[in-house]
């Protein structure tokens, strides 16, 4: 049972539990208060004593899923505080349909009856797999999200400061304001901005980052590193095999998924493998022995099965491709 949970925890952290799945989290989570506690230990990772982050994160979830109940008492203030929050969040929702994880947060309206509510959070906006979203930020920037992304804006933004942070793919169409540069968090790197259009595949799961700059000019600050990109140059971030390559590129080749198209240009085969599982909406496994191999190639509205097997017959080696349950797994194909 303890390892059902666990991986019910795991898939609301990464974005991925359905609405069967919500339901039997909420039944757990309504049992004890031993059960909430674990929870919000979870969210807040390491840090101890629970953030201010994981009570934020669990006050959603409270709301979100209708859960009528208390956090256990405690001394803090802040708990107290958060308590409150809870009990009112938890009001709205009965009110409302079943809200998705992946929609934006709502902020809790004002009742005017006087009572405390925790202070506003920020926006967060966030697209299932298979799901594209367009916003429009408070600075009048544009953003085109790809699936299974997550985007969050300070309160501040747009004030003294313009600052997100991303985790996913996205096209990014910057308003230019030289006072107040804009800088984007993601997968424990920075990249600044000024009015500059760009291309970000960051996904901090998979240790792979792509930035493709259309124009303006863009600082990447990587670790250390500091690299400044100008237009139709491209930079990879491989974590795992900590390397950073910049290179000149077709910049049109960046936001093909936007249309429809996978276009590959030198990249590994790890990160063709995860843009065919968002796109198809399915889990591909790639053998770690060939997951580095580089691929040129581009995927056009074929169906999975067609698109693997051209990527087989172009690949630098055949590939085996085994499919169980709807979940596939690439490696080397043997020598016959």
């Amino acid at each position: 049972m303890q390892k059902e949970i666990d991986r019910l925890i795991n898939s609301y952290r990464s974005n991925t539990l359905n609405r069967e799945e919500a339901g039997m989290l909420a039944e757990w989570l309504e049992e004890s208060d031993e059960h909430r506690a674990y929870f919000r230990e979870c969210l807040a990772g390491r840090e101890h004593p629970v953030s201010a982050k994981a009570e934020r994160e669990w006050a959603r979830f409270a709301a979100r899923n209708k859960i009528l109940f208390a956090v256990p008492e405690g001394v803090n203030t802040r708990r107290r505080l958060f308590r409150r929050y809870v009990a009112v969040a938890a009001a709205v929702a009965v009110g409302v349909c079943a809200v998705w994880f992946w929609q934006r947060t709502p902020a809790l309206p004002d009742t005017g009856s006087g009572v405390e509510t925790a202070a506003a959070q920020p926006l967060e906006y966030r697209t299932a797999r298979g799901e594209k979203l367009d916003i429009v930020l408070p600075d009048g920037s544009k953003v085109c999200m790809n699936s299974e992304a997550t985007l969050t804006v300070d309160l501040k933004f747009g004030k003294a400061t313009r600052e997100i942070e991303f985790d996913g793919e996205a096209f990014f169409t910057i308003a230019p304001d030289k006072s107040c540069p804009f800088i984007i968090h993601s997968a424990n790197n920075n990249y600044t901005v000024l009015g500059t259009s760009f291309n970000l595949q960051s996904y901090a799961r998979e240790k792979f980052a792509v930035v493709t700059l259309h124009t303006g000019c863009l600082q990447a600050q990587i670790k250390k590193d500091v690299i400044i990109l100008d237009p139709n140059e491209e930079l990879q971030i491989d974590a795992t095999a900590n390397t950073i390559t910049k290179r000149a590129v077709h910049i049109d080749d960046s936001i093909g998924w936007i249309e429809g198209r996978l276009i590959f240009s030198g990249h590994p085969l790890k990160d063709v493998a995860n843009k065919l599982s968002r796109y198809y909406q399915v889990r591909i496994n790639i053998h770690e022995e060939i997951a580095n191999l580089q691929y040129t190639g581009m995927v056009d509205r074929e169906t999975l099965p067609e698109a693997l097997r051209m990527i087989s017959e172009t690949s630098p080696v055949r590939l085996s491709i085994t499919n169980i349950d709807g979940e596939y797994f690439l490696s080397r194909a043997k020598r016959k």
